[in-house]
């Protein structure tokens, strides 16, 4: 697994999924971890653009608002009963729930798996950019386990943020505070202009901007 991900930024870029996923990895086995929601609406394109590259892609779809330690087991036991080696890789499509559930799939089993991560949400992008870890809640314990996390990329399509609603705007903006970036950041005045401006597009290499330790591939 690579220590600094390339993000790939692209309009429609799920479309690119396929030939993105080749240059980072060879040929292999590759589970799809995807919300419902998120793959009722992406999914069949992503499919469509691994297979057609040749990838042998099986497919976990959640129905839940949230994840446990205890739904990251039940994935650990999906992902041996389909013989997946450390030879194979994980891709999460989803909002930032299932990404920090992929994320902690990927880095726990069988010491760490390849990961690509499809954030299909403006929060979820900015997470998987930023963070090094990702943790899940243990109901049982009411603690939180965290794991390191290293994705070999993360694609971002541009136009999954054309539609975001005045609720999604604040909730970037409170993330930008959270993450160390000030009020007058470059990244929160493109927030402000997606706000203010009708079809106004985000510039993702302004909004990225002072995201350390990422690369890009355009």
């Amino acid at each position: 697994m690579n220590i600094v991900p390339e993000i790939a930024i692209k309009s429609d870029g799920l479309a690119a999924i396929g030939s993105y996923t080749f240059s980072l990895w060879t040929k292999r086995k590759i589970v799809l971890i995807s919300d419902k929601k998120s793959f009722d609406i992406h999914g069949s394109k992503v499919l469509q653009y691994l297979t057609i590259i040749g990838f042998d892609v099986h497919t976990l779809i959640l129905d839940e608002t949230y994840y446990t330690v205890t739904t990251a087991k039940l994935i650990h036991t999906f992902l041996k009963n389909e013989n997946i080696t450390k030879t194979d890789g994980i891709i999460g499509l989803g909002n930032e729930t299932l990404c920090q559930l992929s994320g902690f799939v990927s880095a726990t089993y069988l010491g760490g798996l390849p990961l690509i991560q499809i954030p299909t949400t403006l929060i979820a992008q900015f997470i998987v950019c930023a963070q090094k870890q990702v943790c899940l809640l243990n109901s049982e314990t009411t603690y939180l386990h965290t794991a390191q996390t290293r994705p070999d990329g993360i694609m971002i399509d541009s136009t999954l943020t054309d539609n975001l609603s005045k609720e999604e705007l604040t909730a970037a903006q409170t993330l930008m505070l959270n993450l160390g970036f000030s009020q007058d950041h470059v990244c929160r005045h493109e927030l402000r202009k997606k706000e203010r401006i009708i079809d106004y597009q985000l510039n993702y290499e302004l909004l990225f901007d002072k995201f350390e330790s990422v690369k890009y591939f355009v």
